[in-house]
């Protein structure tokens, strides 16, 4: 079960990274994302209030808060860095490394997944590679800075993989409603202090809109998906979302991938397969 939901985490994370992007396309990332978070945040509050789950510990709460600290920090680190025009450079650093970093601490924490899973494991971070084309050539001289900005990005996004898995499985949804009350106001303090327009309209605002509510249902279904397995196995699948990313711009916006991106694919499929059967 969990590498299903983990499965359906990665196609819907992909397809609001897709309709977040298209957004961004006439509007500022920083607006867009102060959109879509928000409708998260209200459609969050309402699923808190309707379940009428118990409020959460302590403990669970500055867990959620750490993570959405870390994830304003990682979409603004990361945007920044997208912003230099070295995005084939940015994107396989920011997929790896949020990638590898969540495996590699529930591997420290003890976790022993089967010796098919390991292997199954590692053809899931190739594809992460494949796909974001971290193997292509890139003529783009990319400075420290940028690079250094892509790091943070990627660690910020695991931070928020390994603080969700950490909260109790009791605490129902209300990591993701501490995680949204730290991170959107955050996002509007940056908002604000760029002094640009916050109005969307038409199809941004659509797209920003849509990205909201697919980030929010993405979120849930991995925090459930942590709750059921093994953090090094759901957050390799997860992980694994650039990848409906882009199998959506090929179909919608008539994209064309490379050779080695469609190997990519069929890494991770093949890695879907392997994890399952360890």
């Amino acid at each position: 079960m969990a590498v299903i939901l983990a499965l359906f985490t990665a196609v819907v994370y992909g397809i609001a990274d897709y309709s977040g992007g298209r957004a961004s396309r006439t509007a500022s990332s920083a607006s867009v994302t102060l959109v879509g978070q928000s409708l998260s945040f209200a459609v969050i509050i309402c699923l808190v209030a309707i379940l009428g789950d118990p409020i959460a510990s302590t403990h669970d709460l500055l867990l959620s808060a750490v993570g959405g600290i870390a994830g304003s920090l990682g979409l603004l680190a990361f945007y920044k860095a997208m912003s230099s025009g070295s995005m084939t450079v940015v994107a396989p650093i920011t997929a790896l490394v949020g990638t590898v970093v969540p495996v590699a601490w529930g591997l420290a924490s003890g976790e022993r997944p089967g010796v098919v899973a390991y292997f199954g494991m590692a053809v899931a971070v190739l594809a992460v590679a494949l796909v974001t084309d971290a193997f292509g050539i890139h003529n783009v001289k990319t400075p420290l800075s940028i690079v250094a900005m892509a790091v943070t990005g990627g660690l910020c996004f695991a931070v928020i993989f390994i603080a969700l898995d950490h909260t109790s499985p009791d605490a129902g949804l209300w990591p993701l409603l501490a995680l949204r009350s730290v991170s959107v106001p955050l996002i509007l303090v940056v908002v604000l202090s760029t002094k640009k327009p916050m109005v969307l309209r038409g199809p941004a605002l659509k797209f920003a809109l849509l990205s909201g509510l697919l980030d929010s249902l993405a979120n849930g279904s991995y925090l459930f998906a942590a709750r059921e397995g093994l953090l090094s196995v759901v957050a390799v699948i997860s992980s694994l979302y650039p990848v409906s990313t882009l199998l959506l711009a090929t179909k919608v916006d008539k994209e064309h991938l490379h050779k080695a991106q469609w190997v990519g694919v069929g890494c991770a499929l093949m890695a879907l397969v392997l994890v399952s059967a360890g």
